[in-house]
């Protein structure tokens, strides 16, 4: 019996290994399947991770991530333009050293272009976070570190070949990209559709006081392992906490600002030790055309007076005006914005004029959108775009509108770095004094002191309430959309009501009444207690909720039907 259960204890072994290997090693072959959540490859410091990321609820990109981070930290992604269906979808390494990535019906959505002469030996994720197809005698066939996507990692070089392109959490490219201009100098882009522009660093220095040498014919910059960045041009910048042992990933976010990022190991967050801009408001077109970068103090997007938000859900698209500019000096008149500036866009410079000459300059030009008017000198602009606000910025923008467009005070963006955040709520915030030791002797005097307190506390409450519905109501017709909350709160405000979870499940009797799905949740009929029919759509499986629940509103908003409000 022992001679019969020899083989097959054998090959049972066999088996197991060829099952553990395969989370270190990917084999000519073999796949990765997205069905199986364990088929992913390791590091062999496991500091990394490689296999599918889910994006949505039946979106998968084959991407490398960190492996303990309290959020999810991808590095580099595949087929991020392209994802894949969560059943049915694969990674496969042929002989030839080719990775391809195809979706559920075969086809093909991402491939690494390799088609070596000699057999492929193995694909591995390596401690550094590089992905590697290895060929005999351990030569390297691909590897990702070629092809970034957003992040360099340490050891990571950006070449003449290479780029960073920014993008948000569901990988969606952004507009900018980091890499070395015809100068041969390391730059930050803003990609528009025809066009790209240089805004850091700063455009207006010359090669040689940005530090860089043009002259050079080699092209490189990498980040290393003591958290120092060192480009073939001389640019450079280290981490504030220089030094080894220290997980670091250099990041273009989607905001356009680069950013350098250490990690805290014990509770697997990131802090940002370098910046290339210190107040993300200077990132050129962040706001996109007609917006304006205000600080409430973190950032945040306006629109110019007489401009309303093109879309909620992603700003950076920008403002569209709601009035058109007349060539007729006498129809037009012009708002002033004080310490803003549309960056990048200037006409041309008239120095020693004054501000009557410039606004006549702005007057004749039927092109011309304002001007910015700063210690004599004149900056008439044609386009709208990098819009900022600051109390840094010297100067104020005057802005050509319409004189039958009425402009409020409240509409005019600006900046509190120092103020507190802005709030549509008319609430009041108190901050209490520490509750002192509890003493026998004059207890009853403080329980009378703090109930006389409170008692006026409340009755100034109710007060300042009234008074901010008696404003809201009178000023809703003014409201102009110009601060992030504005709309939505006119919008709640006006025709919507918020329902508690516990009141859905009664109208649905605990969602029982199934009418129909879509691909990120059933849809269940209920009876609200006004005896109204309504329709109840429960979202499930959901990683990325904000994005999921704003794509759901966005198809009810294009639907248009007799029992259906208007968004």
């Amino acid at each position: 019996m022992d001679t019969h259960f020899t083989p097959l204890l054998l090959l049972t072994s066999v088996h197991l290994l060829l099952h553990i290997s395969a989370h270190e090693f990917l084999l000519p072959g073999s796949a990765l399947s997205v069905e199986d959540s364990s088929d992913m490859l390791h590091s062999p410091n496991g500091a990394f991770t490689c296999g599918f990321n889910n994006i949505s609820h039946n979106a998968f990109v084959f991407s490398v991530w960190f492996t303990n981070t309290a959020e999810k930290t991808v590095v580099w992604s595949a087929n991020r333009l392209q994802p894949v269906h969560s059943w049915g979808s694969k990674v496969l390494l042929d002989t030839d050293g080719g990775m391809v990535v195809k979706d559920y019906n075969g086809q093909l959505v991402w491939e690494n272009g390799v088609y070596s002469s000699s057999n492929a030996e193995q694909a591995q994720l390596l401690d550094t976070g590089n992905l590697v197809v290895k060929g005999q005698g351990d030569i390297i066939l691909w590897q990702s570190f070629d092809s970034p996507t957003d992040t360099l990692l340490p050891n990571q070089n950006i070449t003449s070949s290479t780029k960073l392109v920014s993008a948000n959490r569901l990988l969606v490219h952004g507009s900018y990209s980091f890499h070395f201009d015809d100068e041969h100098l390391l730059a930050l882009f803003q990609d528009l559709k025809d066009t790209s522009f240089i805004y850091w660093p700063i455009p207006e220095n010359n090669v040689w006081s940005k530090k860089g040498n043009s002259f050079r014919a080699t092209t490189i910059g990498v980040l290393d392992s003591w958290g120092y960045f060192l480009g073939s041009d001389d640019l450079h910048f280290n981490a504030s906490d220089w030094g080894l042992g220290v997980m670091r990933r250099l990041t273009l976010d989607y905001d356009g600002n680069l950013r350098l990022y250490s990690l805290n190991k014990p509770n697997g967050r990131w802090s940002v030790t370098w910046m290339a801009y210190l107040e993300t408001c200077f990132v050129r077109g962040l706001c996109g055309m007609n917006g304006i970068c205000v600080y409430t103090p973190r950032p945040a997007c306006a629109c110019a007076p007489g401009h309303e938000i093109i879309d909620q859900r992603d700003r950076s698209k920008g403002c569209r005006p709601k009035f058109s500019l007349s060539c007729s000096r006498k129809e037009m008149k012009f708002v002033k914005l004080p310490s803003t500036d549309f960056i990048g866009y200037d006409q041309s410079q008239y120095s020693l004029v004054s501000f009557l000459t410039c606004k006549k300059i702005c007057l004749k030009d039927c092109s011309c959108k304002g001007f910015l008017y700063r210690d004599g000198n004149c900056y008439p602009k044609s386009f709208l775009g990098g819009g900022l606000s600051s109390p840094q910025l010297p100067g104020s923008f005057y802005l050509k509108l319409p004189k039958t467009l009425q402009v409020l005070a409240s509409s005019i963006p600006h900046s509190q770095p120092s103020g507190p955040r802005y709030d549509p709520n008319c609430s009041v915030n108190a901050d209490f004094l520490d509750k002192p030791e509890s003493s026998h002797r004059g207890s009853q005097y403080l329980y009378l002191i703090y109930g006389f307190l409170s008692a006026i506390f409340c009755v100034e409450v109710i007060f300042v309430a009234l008074g901010c519905w008696f404003i809201l109501r009178r000023e809703r017709k003014h409201l102009t959309g110009v601060w992030p909350a504005e709309v939505g709160y006119e919008m709640i405000t006006n025709h919507f009501r918020r329902y508690t979870y516990t009141e859905l499940q009664k109208a649905t009797r605990k969602f029982k009444d199934e009418i129909g799905r879509g691909a990120s949740g059933l849809v269940y009929k209920g009876v609200l207690r006004d005896k109204r029919a309504v329709a109840v759509k429960r979202l499930a499986d959901i990683k990325q909720g904000e994005e999921e629940f704003q794509h759901e509103l966005s198809v009810i908003g294009r639907i248009y039907h007799m029992n259906l409000v208007r968004v």
